[in-house]
């Protein structure tokens, strides 16, 4: 049974002590709205701060959607893994295994890349790499013939450096190995199971649910930041929107034994200690990097953990 508690005046002393300090922080640095959510000893805590829009507001909820960002690279990993455990991908197997086409500016690395370099940001290429190839089913496809664009700057597997770019292949190869489209195996793979119903990729579906817009603040005047959506070409490495009620069910996932909230097996714990166990070291900040999840120790204490930032949020 999930227990939830909102941050607001009837809340304990620390959470009402953490709205204090998110009130503040919104006033310093000019944030139109924010939603939080705690998981904690089984209790989930709730709050939404502020508006969706400072054109069109409503007030933040538990169930406003705002773009996760790269959280979502933790997603594809997640697939990734459900794969592995079905037989049909091996991360250190060559994509060329699974994409036979796959060509890049070194051609040393396009045939040594595995999917193992992909989640863990040591295919060496420029990774900052975003460009629209449209909103058709071949989006992934058509980005990935475009990387052979992309110059190498370090040798395959040898240098951590965060990359976005990596992640488009990942995602490519995951509809090749289930001849669906990215967003679809997503939807079928995790956001089913774990009960995420409002989490989605597109603008098309997020226009029916409250849905916060991004924001850049100028002179201290936060305007909305346009266009809204990424392009779907960049799904893989950051294309879901969720809410803090979604994000805490896949919390709960990634930290529990690895079943649905239904009792489906989904993985094994073993899988989810892989994705969450420190293997490439990735600079003093970091620490490491698992199967997509950042990974650290603070104080003692393990810390497993993915930032996002999309166009304002």
């Amino acid at each position: 049974m999930v227990h939830e508690t909102a941050i607001g005046a009837d809340a304990d002393a620390n959470l009402r002590a953490l709205g204090d300090v998110i009130t503040a922080a919104m006033a310093h640095y000019h944030v139109p709205g924010v939603a939080v959510g705690i998981l904690h000893e089984g209790r989930e805590h709730y709050a939404g701060f502020g508006v969706t829009s400072v054109e069109n507001p409503l007030p933040v909820t538990t169930d406003t959607l705002f773009q996760i960002g790269s959280i979502t690279k933790t997603f594809t990993g997640t697939v990734a893994m459900r794969l592995v455990e079905t037989g049909k991908l091996d991360l250190d197997a060559p994509v060329r295994t699974y994409l036979p086409n796959l060509r890049l500016a070194d051609e040393g690395a396009a045939a040594g890349v595995t999917m193992r370099h992909l989640l863990n940001h040591t295919g060496g290429w420029v990774g900052d790499y975003f460009d629209d190839t449209g909103a058709g089913d071949d989006a992934l496809e058509r980005i990935v013939e475009r990387m052979v664009e992309l110059p190498q700057l370090t040798p395959l597997g040898q240098v951590w450096s965060y990359n976005n770019a990596g992640f488009y292949i990942a995602g490519r190869v995951i509809e090749v190995l289930t001849g669906q489209p990215y967003e679809a195996v997503v939807r079928d793979l995790i956001f089913a199971p774990l009960g995420m119903t409002k989490s989605v990729f597109f603008a098309g579906d997020a226009i029916t649910e409250r849905t916060a817009v991004g924001h850049i603040v100028r002179d201290g005047v936060p305007e909305v930041a346009r266009p809204w959506p990424l392009a779907r070409a960049a799904h893989p490495a950051g294309g879901i929107a969720s809410t803090t009620r979604d994000l805490l069910r896949y919390a709960r996932f990634q930290l529990g034994d690895g079943t649905s909230p239904a009792g489906a097996r989904l993985l094994t714990r073993a899988s989810l200690d892989l994705m969450q166990a420190p293997a490439t070291p990735a600079g003093s900040a970091n620490g490491a990097t698992g199967i997509a999840w950042m990974v650290r120790h603070s104080g003692g204490v393990k810390l497993v953990r993915h930032s996002g930032g999309t166009h304002g949020q």
